[in-house]
């Protein structure tokens, strides 16, 4: 009996060491992804001019719990060769408040950017004291709803390639 135990103790650790011979690893070693240690530059954008009372916003559809009504003004989205994508985003509260900011995802690494917040009353842009780039979250960690939907509208598959593209996207992502 002690033997037989032995034997099988030998057994298995022969085919343990062969597979550690290989160099088996866990990871799949022919998916290519995005160089993450590649050095990013990002564009310098100006800031967008203030909204006025006749653009055109969409509406956004985070969830059927989410109490906000973020809407997206649609003229304001712009694409840039840095792979990011410019806005302005309006998160308007249940009260009517409105909550402006122009911003920015950046696709590659699922990041956002705040580049002003808006003053209604005298109708400007107040810059941040310290913008930073900052994680959205994953699909299923969703640190930031609105971002999260906004990343799913804007990245996912690839940047939009044009304006009829990303409009398709609004509406089929954005505003289920």
């Amino acid at each position: 009996m002690n033997i037989a135990k032995t034997v099988l103790v030998t057994m298995l650790l022969s085919v343990c060491t062969l597979a550690l011979a290989r160099n088996e690893t866990l990871y799949n070693e022919h998916y290519i992804g995005p160089d993450e240690n590649q050095a990013w530059e990002e564009l310098a954008v100006p800031m967008p001019a203030y909204p006025t009372a006749n653009e055109q916003w969409a509406n956004i559809y985070v969830n059927q719990t989410y109490t906000g009504q973020p809407k997206l003004m649609l003229n304001s989205i712009s694409i840039h060769t840095d792979h990011t994508v410019h806005y302005i985003l309006n998160q308007q509260s249940n009260q009517g408040i409105n909550n402006l900011s122009t911003e920015a995802i950046h696709c590659p690494t699922r990041r956002m950017k705040v580049f002003g917040f808006g003053d209604d009353v005298n109708k400007r842009w107040i810059q941040p004291r310290n913008s930073q780039w900052k994680v959205i979250g994953t699909t299923l960690n969703q640190l930031d709803k609105v971002r999260s939907v906004l990343y799913q509208t804007f990245c996912e598959d690839g940047l939009p390639r044009n304006q009829q593209e990303l409009m398709k996207r609004i509406t089929t992502r954005a505003m289920r």
